[in-house]
């Protein structure tokens, strides 16, 4: 699907044309309703324009999950926020679209107090060649079945594609590094040094 915008209008002026970014990211939150327990809950929509060609690029829809069952997610917490990636669509792929939508849901797990935890359904139901698992690997997720992880590696290793019929969905997390408690921040150093 191609949406057109219109980039002479009124609203635009020439400095502000020649000045526009690559790719523009405009967001919105609406709501999306679970099929299975049909209870209604907010989105954010995030697509992605080409603004001189006026061409649409693609969009991700994520969703704060808040206190989540963490034990299929995170194996080392019981309970945590998290950001989910509900979908991640592209037009076009490896020009580097998806790698910039990663990076925007890694901002926006931080701005809603999930520290960086991100999940994600990586699944082979739209494209059964080229697989996303590969894709979110190199991107830095992971899941917790190990034997799946060492085989997503050595297709990276090899340039090959991922050939596992048993990884249709497979859930998907980027590790957090978190930080022991004992270690002050920059500005939290620099009081403890000061009433020394």
């Amino acid at each position: 699907m191609n949406v057109k915008l219109n980039c002479y209008s009124s609203i635009f002026n020439r400095k502000i044309i020649k000045n526009l970014p690559e790719e523009l990211i405009y967001t919105f939150r609406t709501n999306a309703t679970n099929l299975t327990n049909w209870k209604s809950y907010g989105v954010n929509v995030h697509r992605m324009f080409d603004p001189k060609n006026g061409v649409y690029l693609g969009e991700m829809i994520t969703r704060t999950v808040k206190n989540a069952d963490c034990t299929y997610i995170y194996p080392e917490k019981t309970t945590c926020n998290a950001l989910e990636i509900i979908e991640l669509k592209l037009n076009k792929r490896r020009m580097g679209y998806g790698s910039k939508f990663i990076e925007l849901a890694k901002i926006e797990s931080r701005k809603t107090n999930c520290n960086g935890r991100i999940f994600l359904c990586a699944s082979r139901l739209y494209d059964r060649e080229h697989p996303s698992h590969i894709f979110y690997r190199k991107k830095g997720f992971t899941s917790v079945d190990k034997k799946l992880n060492k085989i997503m590696d050595d297709c990276i290793a090899q340039g090959k594609n991922l050939d596992i019929e048993y990884a249709d969905n497979l859930l998907m997390y980027l590790p957090v590094e978190e930080k022991p408690r004992h270690i002050l921040s920059g500005f939290s150093q620099w009081l403890n040094k000061l009433f020394k």
